[in-house]
């Protein structure tokens, strides 16, 4: 039967994989659109190799095999988004439009902080978030309850008056185009534009957050940045990661909260899809008192990671003061968690271990999150 979910899933044809493609940036690519033997328009989209790089590779490595030549936008609903990419509307009857190929590879989820809004070309997707392959859709709104749940991998430049065109078109009771409505796609070439890193707004460098526990951090908005990291640390160096997150395109503050007496630091870079920035100046804010009693704290203490760096075989050790939920989780660079290793409901006070064994990160940089009870604690490792 035909898949009922939001978006309907596909996967390509069973091809030999192709080497991996470099990406200078942001590679552009037109989808020519037809209705029946008429040219309706062109789409010039361009793709986001810095944030969903193994969705903007099996894009790529399909295109390179014309796989979406002659393929149609099978579903269109105006308001929200047109879809296409399923293999069987190729030439398959309109019945099986939307149903994909199960014998086909899928691509792992690669969620992010950016925001589903007008233009934004993500990945369709099962029930499983790693069931997303050939199928993708443009939206034509700002869905925005879709962020976080589905890979944004690109973004159009030029031509939404076709999306519009395509959308508004007369369709039947499964949203499938009365006529069909296909698509040609071909490579153009590269948006190479370097990202600059964002500056600084609000509070003040060596400014004082008096008694209050919680900050909004605010940053200027960098013009083709597509989402934000910022962190937060109790050093200058960012040895000491109190908060470490990721926003949209759309977004300039992000608020912390159970802050404690000291001196916090706090910078961001910015992601334009093709580059990541540099961080900005590093800012600093004096927090005088928490006015949070300690007895409510769960005592949440992270050792730094043994041996760090490391080729493999970390021994990560932390404390809790009473017993409490704990969770330990790895992210990369991005911010997106690339290991869960550890996900108590219920954790007993005192020392415990956890350990990431050997082959369980590729050489980089992560970052690495306790958090209880409200309570979070991050640190950096670095992997060989």
């Amino acid at each position: 039967m035909r898949l009922s979910l939001l978006i309907a899933a596909a996967i390509f044809i069973n091809v030999s994989p192709l080497a991996a493609q470099n990406f200078s940036g942001k590679p552009q690519y037109q989808i020519e659109v037809h209705r029946a033997d008429t040219i309706m328009g062109k789409i010039i989209v361009e793709m986001f190799p810095a944030i969903a790089p193994n969705s903007v590779q099996n894009w790529d490595s399909l295109v390179t095999i014309h796989f979406y030549d002659s393929t149609a936008f099978h579903r269109v609903i105006p308001g929200f988004m047109i879809q296409g990419g399923d293999p069987n509307s190729r030439s398959g009857p309109i019945s099986t439009w939307g149903y994909g190929d199960p014998t086909q590879t899928t691509v792992d989820a690669e969620f992010s902080a950016v925001s589903h809004l007008r233009g934004i070309l993500s990945a369709a997707r099962a029930s499983d978030p790693n069931s997303a392959t050939s199928q993708f859709f443009i939206c034509v709104a700002n869905p925005t309850y879709l962020d976080r749940q589905y890979s944004i991998y690109g973004h159009v430049v030029k031509g939404m008056e076709v999306a519009d065109s395509i959308v508004s078109a007369p369709r039947d009771a499964n949203d499938d185009p009365l006529v069909k409505i296909s698509i040609f796609i071909t490579r153009l070439g590269s948006n190479d534009s370097l990202e600059s890193a964002p500056i600084l707004a609000s509070p003040a460098d060596g400014s004082s957050n008096g008694t209050a526990t919680k900050a909004t951090l605010h940053w200027h908005h960098v013009s083709d940045a597509m989402m934000y990291r910022i962190q937060l640390a109790t050093d200058n160096a960012f040895t000491n990661i109190v908060a470490d997150t990721t926003r949209s395109q759309i977004d300039t503050n992000v608020i912390v909260t159970k802050l404690k007496s000291g001196t916090y630091y706090w910078k961001v870079l910015a992601n334009n899809g093709g580059h990541i920035s540099d961080y900005s100046e590093t800012w600093k804010f004096v927090v005088t008192s928490s006015g949070v009693a300690d007895t409510k704290s769960t005592g949440l203490e992270l050792s730094e990671a043994s041996p760090n760096p490391s080729v493999g075989n970390v021994l990560i050790r932390f404390h809790l003061n009473s017993d409490a939920s704990a969770k330990l989780t790895v992210q990369d660079i991005l911010g997106r968690k690339v290991l869960q290793l550890l996900d108590a409901k219920i954790l007993a006070a005192g020392y415990h271990e956890v350990a990431i064994p050997s082959g369980a990160l590729h050489p980089g940089i992560y970052i690495y999150r306790l958090e209880s009870n409200g309570e979070m604690i991050s640190k950096r490792i670095i992997m060989e």
